[in-house]
């Protein structure tokens, strides 16, 4: 071709491009700040923490609120985005929000620095297109301004499109007034009649409510005009009920000449987001609380992680978790919720969620957590100052763990006492289909007799697998003949009528060693378990009194075990391999109870097969979840918070995959008590299989006792062996 032709239709092809940028520099584009329609919730789809399905109760669905801002649709690529990138597997597909774009396109230009081989291409759909592109798996990552609804969880469902839910921070709306004002506190609703679109002319706080100060309200700033779309206009209207918001507001340049005019004005109220407050001087004025219930919540990022302040949204990320299977895709979300994603929250207007929930959110990438996470825990709000007593019986092996989530519970709830009565499984159970408690801890699963019990006195529970407690018995390191040990033989050593001073006189083929006995104090829980399990029929064994040294510390017990050639303590399983991750040469023995020798690991603890071991549950009184304190206790039992504690109790095979797939079970179940319906009909039992490790599974007992089993264990038995 000869050059001049490559020349002018080189030139062509520029002016081409060119036409083509004039037209879209041309065409009408959306506001920065427009909104965003949401969908009606209909019925909710649980999603279990696996890819397993999950059978829903069938029982009133839980709805989720349609008050969202709205984004009109644009699309906006980064610069780096191309038609030959998209194909790649280095690209990551960015869409939905326009609130929340601003963050990911900062973050994607930092990233490049990073990673220049990682194309992150953002456009904006609003948070509703998002989410269809997200739900028919043509998107890594949708950006949205509010939660999924359940008609989307549905769509996503009915594609096989799983999801992992991340939260970047929040917008928030605050009143400010002057710090000599009467008022103090206010609900939204008085909000809306301040500031809503039909509140023109409101100019007394008594006007937004007759319990409210006769105090005159002088003037009402805001920044931006009633014609323009800000931040803080789109923030407020999504917060407020009705379109807009009143249009007589007095403009100021900025959030300083507001702070300065509400300081100088008494009756002057200022509105501002969360993060210009924060950042502001509060010499002269005072943020109104907002009434949640009958608490007055300030705004402050703790209590919007918990979803007690009203005033705010969220802002979240919903990944396709099989996009997590591309190394790009993971790296980049764990980049965005490092400090320096963290920052560019701030940067960007926002304020950024506590740090120990974008910790969470690590975990949930790494985990590959998916469904609903962050915004169910918000979507239950129970004001700080909810009183009452919550009742627990049952085993006393699972009263540490009870225990354990009692001690960081209250300082939340600091009117609710939470009573433990630990008589048994039997006396638990009994007291549960009496109606009289609100929790069972057990040790094993409820008889026909009791369920049955249960049935005829009208009592639903929910069954909770909580993980397994297991003992091992430990020796020295060089120990060569005491490699399996029977139970008459840890009697010889451990029990209370024990004499035997050295190794020989447990067993006639071991060495004249003498023994060094190593053991919790006397009364401890351990010895219980140890003894009971290993002494069939004995209702209450006791420990040898003589020759024993003890200590409650299982690591100095180790220690000692170490250093003496004929020791032998007992200690948990997680104790056990703590010791074994110091370098400390001990080894725990197998244990024959009848049935041959068992070696202590942890699949033969969660198959069942290892004596002295045994299944924690938790019983939940559908019954008591009328009462506001116990729906507070259950919720937080059902928490990340409530799961470090348990997992710091030396469990094996804590089932958090169950736990977290058992609050929609609990939602769909405070749902049906705050709406009466006839009955709640019993589901049919899902048995679990060996694919569905972390599946929650639903089951009506044969006398339909509508009872729902939350459970998983590492290796997916139906029923752990008792």
């Amino acid at each position: 071709m000869p050059l001049q032709q490559i020349r002018r239709m080189t030139l062509l092809f520029v002016a081409v491009l060119a036409g083509l940028a004039l037209w879209a520099a041309l065409s009408p584009t959306a506001p920065t700040y427009a909104q965003d329609p949401t969908a009606t919730a209909t019925a909710e789809v649980t999603e279990a923490a696996t890819s397993a399905p999950t059978v829903v109760p069938t029982v009133a669905p839980t709805t989720v609120p349609t008050t969202a801002p709205t984004e009109a649709a644009t699309v906006e690529a980064t610069p780096e985005s191309t038609a030959e990138t998209a194909t790649s597997a280095n690209t990551i597909t960015v869409d939905g929000s326009q609130i929340v774009s601003p963050i990911l396109r900062t973050v994607s230009t930092n990233y490049k620095a990073i990673d220049p081989n990682t194309t992150v291409d953002v456009v904006v759909s609003g948070t509703g297109g998002g989410f269809e592109k997200l739900c028919n798996g043509t998107l890594d990552i949708n950006m949205a301004s509010r939660p999924i609804t359940d008609a989307e969880i549905a769509a996503c469902g009915a594609k096989g499109v799983n999801f992992v839910e991340l939260l970047l921070g929040y917008d928030a709306v605050v009143l400010i007034v002057n710090a000599t004002s009467p008022v103090s506190c206010v609900s939204l609703d008085q909000v809306n009649k301040l500031i809503g679109p039909n509140a023109q002319g409101v100019n007394n706080w008594n006007a937004t409510d007759p319990s409210q100060a006769d105090s005159a309200i002088s003037a009402l700033y805001i920044t931006t005009p009633a014609d323009s779309q800000s931040q803080v206009r789109t923030l407020v209207d999504a917060v407020l009920a009705g379109d807009g918001i009143r249009p007589d507001l007095t403009v100021a340049t900025d959030s300083a000449e507001i702070l300065t005019k509400v300081a100088a004005e008494t009756g002057a109220v200022g509105v501002l987001t969360l993060k210009e407050w924060n950042r502001a001087s509060s010499q002269g004025v005072k943020a109104l609380q907002l009434r949640n219930s009958t608490t007055c919540i300030d705004p402050t990022v703790p209590n919007l992680d918990e979803g007690r302040y009203l005033g705010g949204e969220s802002l979240f990320l919903y990944v396709n978790a099989a996009s997590l299977d591309r190394q790009p895709v993971s790296a980049f979300l764990t980049y965005l919720l490092g400090t320096n994603g963290r920052r560019v929250v701030g940067d960007s207007g926002f304020v950024s969620a506590s740090t120990i929930l974008y910790d969470r959110g690590i975990n949930y990438i790494n985990n590959k957590q998916t469904g609903r996470t962050f915004s169910r825990i918000q979507s239950v709000n129970l004001p700080a100052d909810t009183a009452g007593t919550v009742t627990v019986d049952g085993s006393p092996s699972v009263f540490a763990a009870v225990k354990a989530i009692s001690s960081t519970f209250q300082p939340r709830y600091a009117q609710i006492v939470i009573n433990t009565a630990m008589y048994g499984d039997e006396a638990g159970f009994r007291k549960l289909c009496l109606n009289t408690i609100d929790i069972v801890g057990a040790t094993r699963q409820i008889n026909d007799t009791e369920a049955q019990a249960c049935q005829n006195a009208g009592v639903q529970f929910l069954r909770l697998f909580v993980g397994y407690r297991s003992l091992v018995v430990v020796v020295n390191g060089n120990n060569t003949f005491a490699q399996c040990l029977k139970a008459e033989e840890v009697q010889k050593l451990f029990g209370g009528a024990a004499t035997a001073k050295t190794w020989k006189e447990v067993n006639d083929t071991f060495p004249e060693t003498p023994l060094l006995l190593l053991a919790p104090t006397l009364g401890d829980s351990d010895t219980d378990l140890l003894l009971r399990k290993l002494t069939p029929g004995q209702t209450a064994p006791y420990r040898r009194l003589s020759d024993v040294t003890e200590n409650n510390d299982a690591l100095y017990r180790a220690a000692a075990t170490k250093n003496v050639e004929g020791a032998v303590t007992f200690m948990t399983y997680a104790d056990y391999q703590a010791a074994l991750k110091q370098n400390m040469a001990i080894k725990a023995v197998s244990l024959d109870s009848g049935s041959g020798c068992v070696e202590p690991t942890e699949a033969n603890i969660t198959a069942g097969t290892y004596a002295v071991s045994e299944p924690l549950y938790l019983y939940l009184n559908t019954s008591s979840f009328t009462r506001p304190e116990v729906r507070a206790f259950v919720w937080y039992l059902l928490s990340d918070d409530a799961l470090t504690s348990i997992g710091k109790q030396g469990l094996v095979g804590v089932d958090t995959n169950g736990f977290v797939a058992a609050r929609d079970l609990v939602l769909e179940r405070f749902t049906a008590v705050s709406t009466p319906v006839p009955t709640l009909t019993p589901v049919a039992t899902t048995a679990t299989t060996a694919e569905a490790t972390a599946a929650a599974t639903t089951e009506a007992t044969t006398a339909a006792t509508a009872e729902v089993t939350v459970e998983a264990t590492a290796e997916a038995t139906a029923t752990p062996a008792q």
